[in-house]
């Protein structure tokens, strides 16, 4: 089978890419060296220098093997292919910034430099992957100047999402107490009787007993929407104060999504079978919540987003009256209007014979 022809736009559209990389590439030839000698760095460095798990694992390696779900970061191995689509999808505002070099790109390098430095002091590959986007936003501000930086800010923040924060599912009683109190007060309301015992929630009538463990506490919920949300609010708001009231507003439905889909499971155990609330329900009812609260998140942006003051004139302005009897002043007006309409029509041709 014969290949796809190329049109013309898209033959443009390389050549032109091409040209501009040549272009630079004359332009600066020891710019150019030098960002592939940074290159080769990092990617030794953080691929191939093995000194995490006793000597037997590099960052990106223990990284690949961290995106678990125990960590519950099964998407990680995705974080770092969207960063690089971010940085694509702006590639015309990167093109278009000017360029020049800044020193103070250095200062971010530096802190880069020694996070690395104390990750490998302390063992600690968490402080390693930190590191990554400080000396990727450090090395294209000392590159390519700020206008350039401010464009990569995102996609270099972005890659802190594929940090795994495991460790903080033991650090989350409070919120496994909490979401245990709500769930009972809520489930007390409508008059199912549970007590409620630090993260456990058991029915008087000892027809089942639950215990929210620290993955259920929400802190699974929370990490996923705060992801969501902030791709969200950069695809879609402009504005920095709606991007954070909006990405702020997430942790809230996260939360509140999370804690109706533990009053569901006692439902579920009061009403239907308490053995399938606690293992296939209990399991599978995050795929009904979480999109829930993603989808109050969006709700919310759509509130912030619309022009309330228009909205509020036109409820206020009054409505025009219906049959309104024709006033005195306007019969005069049709009249007149319309003998000069009348005596702007051509006078019709006459004839004597």
């Amino acid at each position: 089978m014969a290949d796809a022809p190329t049109s013309p736009s898209d033959s443009l559209a390389l050549d032109d890419a091409w040209a501009r990389l040549v272009g630079w590439l004359r332009r600066e030839p020891l710019q150019a060296a030098l960002l592939l000698a940074v290159a080769g760095v990092l990617v030794y460095f953080f691929g191939f220098f093995n000194v995490f798990v006793d000597g037997a694992q590099s960052t990106a390696v223990w990284a690949k093997k961290s995106w678990n779900s125990e960590n519950d970061l099964e998407h990680g191995m995705l974080i770092v292919p969207i960063a690089i689509f971010i940085v694509w999808y702006h590639a015309a505002e990167l093109i278009a910034a000017p360029k020049r070099e800044s020193w103070s790109g250095l200062i971010f390098v530096l802190i880069g430099v020694v996070l690395f430095v104390l990750s490998v002091r302390t063992l600690q590959p968490r402080i390693a992957m930190l590191s990554a986007p400080v000396l990727l936003y450090g090395i294209t501000r000392y590159l390519w100047g700020p206008a350039t930086a401010r464009i990569v800010i995102f996609p270099c923040a972005f890659l802190l999402f594929a940090i795994p924060v495991g460790f903080l599912v033991s650090r989350t009683v409070a919120l496994q107490t909490m979401a245990a109190n709500v769930a009972a007060s809520l489930s007390n309301l409508i008059g199912i009787h549970v007590i409620a015992d630090g993260a456990t929630i058991a029915a008087r009538d000892n027809s089942f007993h639950f215990e929210v463990a620290g993955g259920c506490s929400g802190i699974r919920s929370l990490t996923a929407m705060t992801m969501l949300a902030a791709l969200y609010v950069h695809f879609t708001q402009k504005e920095t104060w709606k991007k954070v009231v909006i990405f702020g507003s997430s942790l809230g439905f996260a939360l509140i999504g999370n804690l109706f889909r533990l009053f569901s499971v006692v439902l579920f155990a009061h009403f239907i079978n308490a053995e399938i609330a606690g293992n296939q329900y209990h399991d599978y009812s995050g795929f009904v919540f979480f999109p829930i609260a993603v989808a109050a998140m969006v709700g919310f942006s759509n509130l912030l987003n619309r022009n309330w003051s228009g909205i509020v004139r036109e409820a206020l302005k009054p409505e025009p009256l219906l049959n309104e009897p024709a006033s005195a002043s306007s019969v005069p007006a049709t009249a007149a209007t319309a003998a000069k309409a009348k005596s702007s029509e051509p006078n019709p041709a006459s004839y004597d014979y």
